[in-house]
């Protein structure tokens, strides 16, 4: 956790620790040095100066190099102060040195004022009481000045308190000696070799109390380098495995968090890195306050926490979600009043939290990341779409975690608990109940619907609250219930085997009653559902439940389960029936409650002609249907009696169904049919989706009804459905004739009058052809119940131009009341555009660019128009003002882009001409739109710095779409390979390339990523006039690296011979520019293959090369290197002994600080995709490989096969075992979760290995959690 963004990431166990009393600070010189003490160089020196040595002495020459290192800044081979101490001591004796070093820090200060440093270590280095608990090495009385307690408990060597024993370590311990008067004669301090010596080995007194101390507390260093001699002398010995339990050790040091741990690792200290010792004190005097009043913090972040995640820094969201990893936090939490909003669901559930960025439809549309608004100071980088296994480091607040309790009372093979009462950890208990107050929130809905099951015990507390609410909206009541039915059913969650086991089971049993009940729940209609669309897939709804629909917070299906043959007896017949159709009305019920906007409706006709392909969803309808038509020749009274059970006004099937029951002769006469047809309402008569099994019955039967009949029903067609469009009066009148004159192409005659009514009915219809009623039983037969545009230009087609625009306007905007947007102006130009175009023009000429219809003119110009008028619409585009080219900035620089090509096709000067007038437009008035569509990242309220410099920001800016225009038209060339690019091309290319605003930068984006294309064109070119941009000095360089790693390919090889100096300076270069992580991780990947693919030409990079770019990378791109190397060695064929471990071999770099957690946690999932490699390969990292300390599960691929393989650990147990060797920490805390399965997988494979010592070693942790 960090108490501040720029702070160190204090571990949460310390924190917790320190709150129960027990951490105890060792504080060495670091801790002085503000108040004026020396570090022990200076403290050495100034002894030195006090005797100078002769110049050649011993002790003057080993002392040299410090001077010199000093000095220079650079590093020296240099003698360790204490065996300088110990030459001073052998020359000028013991006693007087050691005078002088009192002598040195007595002065320290003339006021004596009390030192901060010291003050806030004393208050958070104590017991519970706040009394201090200190143990210094350091000799200057500090501490005891700047402690108000006048009982203050003081210990001197080696005399020390016997914690053994139960003797309280309150007071101050002086590890090597207290400062003394100078003037006594006495001062026993630890300064030599020698003196280490006897300290720690001969007589052991320091050795033995920090042993002590170990067992009981928490040891924090502070003010220590790793390289310091109390360091040495203290830690050796304890980590002489590698293993060492470093859950009791810790230090802070300044410097980046993957050099400081590999300093600190091999002294079996777990390092805490400070970016520079100003941030370290803030955090540690705001640890201080949290030390001292624990209630006020807690209660000062539940006050954050009510702000909600999005308004708060990564830091503050980290504290929020450090408070709630403990049982007390959670409580706290969960009983704060007012409640902290339910959106901390996003930041606590991992899987939200680095969901996929998310954004609306359309250009420029909102984007949204979770990562970025809801991630944490501590969490790892997303891994990218390949490398899933990486989510699972990612903290999961969700989860059971080390610390909760394991409730004895949940694991029993009979008596089991009550469903829905099951025990489940406090302080996830504590979570719960907190969820459950905000149940009326859309957010808790969304996150609920996107769980892989919930607890049982969450899931009783929802329904408790579900009955006790009487407020609760009604939205959210029905969409909780459908959640709830969702996640109770497992069918969602694992692969259903029920259809096989009852096949299994007829077979062996036949159709018994209890193989119709299993038979009756495994082919139950399953409700099902996916995450929502566009933006909605990460972010959760944002308003209350009158502001939210159903479809914000998941998007609900019904299903069937697949149907499968069975052999059925005539004597099953009629249960099997029934089960079917009460699992329809099951399925009706659940379309009416989600209220399917998508439904694709089954038919009863499926053999006969229909426009969709075969879906699965029709099995069990199709099932019933034939098990119908079966029970009619089998029983046809007992069919008929199920047809008169059917729901009359069902509008999913049983409506379709009636009505293919009336087709069949069997059950019905002719009268009863007519009778059955004209009692149905106009809805049900009218209704859409029947229409095939309504005019199929007419049809069919058609000759068997009565004159007088054929008469009625006949007038009942021609009086058709009704009137309730007043919009278009006539649609009422062209559904009648469809039913009516499809019937009458069948050969079915009408009475003369009716027939004589049907023609004028026809007449009275100008855009009627008989093809509309060919055709239509043979259309879709889905139902789509959504919002629509419609482009019909039937209000304004007809009018003068004059009014066109107008008239448009006065229905543009969509009407809410129905389910259609209403766009008029759209219609009309792509159904005329020459009145749409005289329109606007009639508007230009009274000095009116309405921007709305122009955009539309631009977006929507048909590209089939006769000559003349696309000429006209050319022309019309050269005379746009620049202010309504700066307006219309979006829709021109997308025609511009899209539409360039055809202009110039059809008429080069003119082409030219308009493009040179929309540009001049677009960067006119110092460039104001030439400016990205896309918006500000905001997060806490303020902008966070990202760069406009992109190709994310070119692609939506109108000079970065201009230019693609200009690259479109090129490519329409066709030109061959050197060539060069045709000067009309090549000017207007340079002039974008120096717009004003953001249009350089944009047009140079996209320009660099065609590098490749250009250069086959018109190398010379590219190398004057586009590679200078690469050079760091140049004013574009960032925005030429950005397109050009946007390409995320190798450059040919005469590119890569020019770039190659760059690329060498690439890194760390890259991390002055505010860039998504993406682009560094290409140029990341880039230097892996120019190593492996190009090594020894010119444009590639040796192991030397390759290695510097290594060191300089960050820890993540050096994440993504290793990745790449895994992609390499799936990828080629031999990827992984002629690449991969070449590489790995002679070019990775091997300094102790390239071997941290992260990158051994990359190693691991390198090592999990080898397959049979994976012993040689494993022989490679291992060198790489260090003991990790990690509660997530990173090593589940090796306990359970993914992606249909096999774990390695069956194939390789032997190797497996070497790996959890190198990578599991002597430490109980720190054994992955799944190691205790991976060592049952090694059991069960090769006994043998029991015995064992790594086995044995492993084992005994496993027993100590």
């Amino acid at each position: 956790m960090r108490f501040f963004s720029e702070g160190p990431n204090i571990p949460d166990l310390l924190l917790e620790r320190r709150d129960r009393g027990q951490v105890v600070f060792l504080c060495g010189a670091g801790v002085s040095l503000s108040a004026g003490m020396p570090d022990f160089y200076n403290l050495a020196k100034y002894v030195m100066d006090f005797f100078d040595p002769p110049k050649g002495s011993a002790v003057e020459s080993e002392f040299r190099p410090w001077i010199e290192e000093n000095e220079s800044g650079s590093k020296r081979s240099k003698t360790p102060l204490d065996q300088i101490f110990h030459l001073l001591h052998q020359e000028y004796g013991r006693d007087e040195v050691n005078e002088l070093v009192a002598e040195r820090l007595w002065n320290y200060r003339v006021d004596g004022a009390k030192s901060t440093e010291h003050s806030v270590i004393a208050r958070i280095s104590s017991d519970q009481e706040g009394k201090p608990q200190i143990v210094t090495t350091n000799f200057d009385l500090l501490f005891e000045k700047s402690v108000n307690d006048g009982e203050l408990e003081i210990y001197q060597p080696p005399a020390f308190p016997d914690i053994s024993l139960g003797v309280p370590l309150t007071g101050i311990i002086y590890l090597h000696g207290r400062l003394q008067d100078p003037k006594t004669e006495n001062h026993p301090y630890i300064l030599s070799s020698a003196d280490f010596g006897r300290a720690y080995l001969s007589e052991g007194w320091a050795t033995n109390f920090i042993r002590s101390l170990l067992k009981s507390y928490t040891v924090v260093l502070i003010g220590y380098q790793a390289e310091d001699p109390p360091v040495k002398y203290l830690l050796q010995g304890l980590n002489h495995d590698g293993r060492s339990d470093r859950s009791n050790l810790y230090a802070f040091d300044k410097g980046k968090p993957e050099d400081i741990e590999a300093k600190w690792r091999d002294r079996g200290i777990t390092p805490i890195a400070c970016k520079d010792y100003p941030s370290l004190w803030e955090s540690l005097t705001a640890w201080a306050e949290r030390a001292e009043n624990q209630r006020q913090w807690r209660a000062n972040v539940i006050d954050t926490a009510r702000k909600g995640p999005r308004k708060l820094f990564a830091h503050e969201r980290g504290q929020v979600t450090h408070l709630v990893r403990t049982t007390p936090g959670a409580r706290l939490f969960a009983m704060a009043e007012p409640s902290p909003p339910p959106e901390w669901l996003c930041v606590f559930d991992a899987l939200c939290r680095v969901a996929k960025e998310s954004r609306r439809y359309g250009e420029g549309a909102e984007k949204f990341d979770p990562f970025e608004e809801y991630g944490l100071d501590d969490d790892p980088p997303r891994s990218s779409e390949l490398d899933k296994q990486s989510n699972w480091e990612h903290d999961h607040i969700f989860e059971w975690r080390r610390g909760d309790t394991n409730p004895t009372n949940a694991h029993r093979l009979g008596g089991r608990q009550i469903a829905g009462l099951e025990s489940m950890p406090p302080r996830l208990a504590h979570l719960s109940n907190w969820l459950a107050k905000h149940i009326d929130s859309p957010i808790v809905a969304w996150w609920a619907a996107r769980q892989q099951g919930l607890h049982p015990r969450l899931e009783n507390i929802i329904k408790r609250e579900l009955r006790g609410n009487h407020e609760l909206h009604p939205e959210a009541r029905r969409s909780w219930n459908l959640i709830l039915e969702y996640q109770s059913d497992s069918r969602n969650f694992c692969w259903n085997s029920d259809w096989y086991e009852i096949k299994d089971r007829i077979e062996n049993e036949g159709w018994t009653q209890s193989v119709l009940r299993d038979f009756e729940t495994a082919t139950a209609p399953v409700l099902f559902l996916q995450r929502p669309l566009g933006i909605g897939a990460s972010k959760p709804p944002s308003g209350d439940w009158e502001e939210t629909s159903t479809q914000e917070v998941a998007r609900f299906e019904v299903k069937f389960p697949d149907r499968y043959e069975l052999k059925l007896p005539d004597e099953t017949l009629e249960p099997v029936l029934r089960i079917v159709e009460s699992h329809l009305r099951r399925s009706e019920g659940l379309l009416l409650d989600v209220q399917a906007i998508y439904f694709l409706v089954p038919t009863c006709y499926p053999e006969r002609k229909v426009d969709v392909e075969e879906n699965d969803i029709h099995a069990m309808f199709n099932w019933y249907v034939e098990l119908f038509v079966r029970m009619i020749s089998y029983d046809p009274k007992k069919a008929k009696a199920y047809v008169t059970t059917w729901p009359i006004d069902e509008s999913f099937y049983f409506r379709k169904l009636r009505l293919f029951a009336l087709n069949h002769a069997e059950l019905f006469g002719a009268e009863e049919v007519v009778d059955s047809l004209m009692a149905l309402s106009q809805e049900s008569f009218w209704d859409h989706d029947a229409r095939r099994e309504l005019l199929f019955l007419l049809r069919d039967r058609w000759e068997g009804f009565s004159v007088k009949s054929r008469q009625i029903l006949a007038e009942r067609l021609l009086d058709g459905p009704d009137e309730s469009d007043e919009e278009y009066p006539t649609l009422s009148k062209e559904i009648a004739c469809r039913y009516s004159r499809w019937l009458t192409l069948q050969g079915k005659e009408l009475s003369k009058s009716q027939t004589s009514r049907l023609d004028n009915m026809l007449s009275e219809l100008p855009r009627w052809n008989d093809g509309l009623a060919g055709s239509f039983v043979e259309e879709s037969v889905s139902s789509v119940r959504s919002i629509g545009t419609d482009e019909a230009p039937d209000t304004v087609i007809e009018l003068p131009v004059t009014q066109v625009v107008e008239s448009a306007q006065a229905v543009y905007e969509r009407d809410f009341d129905s389910d259609t947007e209403r766009r008029p102006f759209t219609g009309l130009v792509k159904v005329n555009p020459r009145k749409a175009l005289a329109s606007l023009s009639h508007m230009s000429r009274r000095n009116k660019y309405p921007q709305a219809f122009w955009s539309t003119l631009i977006s929507d110009w048909p590209d089939e128009t006769t000559p003349r008028l696309f000429c006209v619409f050319l022309h019309r585009l050269s005379n746009l003002p620049y202010n309504a080219i700066r307006e219309l900035r979006n829709p021109v620089g997308r025609w511009i882009q899209k539409k360039l090509t055809m202009a110039f096709q059809f008429d080069e000067a003119l082409a030219w001409s308009t493009f040179d007038h929309l540009v001049s437009g677009l960067i006119s008035e110092e460039g104001q739109a030439t400016r990205s569509g896309l918006g500000e990242v905001r997060r806490g309220g303020e902008v966070i710095e990202k760069s406009r410099r992109t190709i994310e920001h070119a692609i939506n800016g109108p000079v970065g779409q201009v230019m693609e225009g200009l690259l479109n038209t090129l490519n329409s060339l066709k030109l061959k390979q050197g060539v060069g690019i045709p000067e009309e091309l090549k000017f207007r290319i340079e002039h974008l390339t120096s717009a004003p605003g953001e249009g350089e930068d944009h047009a140079v984006a996209v320009l660099t990523r065609q590098i490749c294309w250009l250069h086959y064109l018109d190398p010379e070119w590219v190398k004057e006039r586009v590679i200078p941009w690469f050079s760091f000095e140049h004013n574009l360089s960032e925005p030429a690296w950005n397109g050009y790693l946007s390409a995320a390919k190798l450059p040919p090889y005469e590119i890569g011979v020019l770039l190659k100096p760059l690329v060498l300076k690439l890194f760390p270069r890259i991390y002055q520019w505010s860039w998504a992580q993406h682009f560094s991780t290409v140029a990341a990947q880039i230097v892996v293959e120019l190593s492996i693919f190009r090594s020894g030409k010119q444009d590639g990079l040796n192991g030397k090369e390759a290695r510097i770019c290594l060191r300089n990378m960050d820890e993540k791109n050096r994440q993504d290197a290793i990745f790449r190397l895994r992609l390499i060695g799936k990828r080629e064929e031999s990827g992984w002994s002629e690449h991969v471990i070449p590489f790995v071999n002679t070019v990775w770099p091997r300094e102790r600080e390239l071997r941290t957690s992260k990158l051994v946690s990359s190693w691991v999932s390198l090592l999990d995709d080898t397959d049979d490699k994976f012993p040689e390969v494993l022989s490679s990292v291992r060198k790489f490989l260090v003991p990790v300390e990690s509660g997530n599960h990173w090593l589940h691929s090796f306990s359970r096969g993914i992606r249909g393989k096999e774990p390695l650990t069956i194939k390789y147990p032997a190797d497996v075992l070497n790996l959890l060797d190198v990578i599991v920490p002597n430490n109980p805390k720190g054994v992955p979760y799944e190691l205790a399965q991976i060592l049952d997988i090694i059991e069960n494979t090769d006994a043998n290995l029991v015995s064992d010592r790594v086995f044995l070693r492993l084992t005994s942790l496993i027993e100590q959690t």
